[in-house]
């Protein structure tokens, strides 16, 4: 553990080290990405697994640190990258826990002697970052793709801004994931704004071409005499608020009798909108799809993409759905107003307002040129904004302006392929 004096400090400790020559011979030495859970399969474990491949196929060294299983983690060393897994790194708060990953993670990383640690999530975000500076890692980057509750005048946030601007005091750049979102964390001072940077999360638009008919899907579902199908895509739970969905629909029900609703997802409030569907009798029209991995061929069957978060980062399956030119129903929250203009690229509702969503969805409906209008606009705005390609040369710009000596093609030790690590291993 470094001496704590000047050269602790982010901003001497990079510009320090920035004044080496960029051709000097030093130990090979690499870039970990490290989030809390590998599953759910969501937007910040998907522009992970983006980023990783695309700074593999740049020429980095690129290791994974995360939580033990999950569809991540297959995923990362399908692509060829050492996967780390901390047994002890979970979402939820166990003091316990906390304190072996910490130092799982503080005993890997100077084992590894990385270059760059990139950290994203709440629980790695803390942990990881502290532990990156203990174990004297040169350069450390946060990525925020949303945050954990609705920020208010409240205590929590409060708490919560106190704990990420102490986080922030040993972290060269915090990452947002869309503009809007960089100017809120700003107003809330998780970080001092010359840290605060913004790089849209990116999308890999190839891996978006539907690779079945939609008349074949909608015959599998059983969906061929459905009109209008709503769909939406994301986590089941407190901030997504499906349940605002399931009451447009049942107010919609009765104008529109073949209507159905398809929600992709899993998560925490499963047993509450299974209840609340067979409470308002919708079984028939409101469905429960689970995780998928066909989610660009669901988007071909969908007629209406509706999204009711109460808060949101950028939503990356709002993303998926624009490139996807479908109309666009989505709460005014926000970085979904920096891709969601009203009536432009979409059409934008109060959250908790399930009245004035069902009259947005009918308006869609009703409107076919509106609708077509939208979805023409909507695609060229993720085109412009969301280009994966365009995310992994601003990360790599990062890098680069953090440390200039950071070049690719340095190999490492061949014991990287990857490791379980739990407290007093390593």
């Amino acid at each position: 553990m470094r001496r704590r004096s000047e050269a602790w400090r982010p901003e001497l400790a990079a510009s320090t080290d920035s004044r080496q020559p960029a051709g000097r011979d030093r130990p090979p030495r690499g870039i970990a990405h490290v989030i809390t859970e590998s599953e759910p399969f969501g937007g910040a474990q998907r522009n992970t697994l983006l980023s990783l491949e695309g700074l593999k196929r740049e020429g980095y060294e690129v290791e994974l640190i995360c939580g033990p299983g999950g569809r991540l983690v297959g995923a990362a060393r399908a692509i060829g990258v050492a996967v780390h897994e901390i047994l002890d790194l979970v979402r939820e708060v166990a003091p316990l826990h906390d304190l072996r990953a910490f130092l799982a993670l503080f005993r890997l990383m100077r084992a590894r002697n990385y270059e760059v640690v990139h950290t994203h999530s709440t629980k790695a975000g803390l942990l990881g970052r502290v532990a990156a500076w203990c174990a004297g890692v040169p350069i450390v980057v946060h990525t925020f793709h949303g945050v954990p509750f609705r920020m208010q005048r409240d205590t929590r946030t409060f708490a919560y801004s106190a704990v990420e601007r102490l986080a922030a005091l040993v972290t060269h750049r915090v990452v947002c994931v869309g503009e809007a979102f960089r100017q809120e964390l700003a107003g809330w001072g998780v970080a001092p704004p010359h840290k605060l940077v913004t790089i849209y999360s990116g999308i890999d638009f190839s891996s978006c071409r539907p690779r079945r008919p939609a008349a074949e899907l909608k015959r599998d579902l059983g969906l061929e005499r459905a009109w209008p199908v709503i769909g939406s895509v994301g986590r089941l739970t407190q901030q997504k608020a499906q349940y605002d969905l399931i009451d447009a629909v049942a107010l919609l029900a009765s104008r529109y009798p073949r209507i159905v609703l398809l929600l992709i997802g899993e998560g925490p409030l499963r047993a509450r909108l299974e209840r609340q569907i067979r409470e308002r009798d919708l079984a028939p029209r409101v469905r429960l799809l689970g995780e998928r991995d066909d989610i660009a061929d669901l988007l071909g069957v969908f007629d209406v993409f509706a999204m009711s978060s109460l808060w949101e980062g950028v939503g990356r399956a709002l993303t998926e759905a624009m490139y996807a030119r479908l109309p666009v129903v989505a709460t005014a929250v926000d970085g979904v107003v920096e891709l969601i203009l009203d009536d432009e690229t979409g059409l934008l509702v109060p959250p908790r307002s399930p009245a004035t969503l069902a009259a947005a969805i009918e308006r869609l409906v009703s409107e076919p040129e509106r609708a077509t209008r939208l979805g023409a606009n909507a695609r060229a705005k993720a085109a412009e904004l969301m280009d994966g390609r365009s995310m992994v040369a601003a990360l790599v710009a990062l890098y680069e302006e953090l440390r200039p000596s950071l070049r690719p093609g340095r190999s490492r030790p061949s014991d990287a392929a990857a490791s379980r690590v739990e407290p007093g291993t390593r």
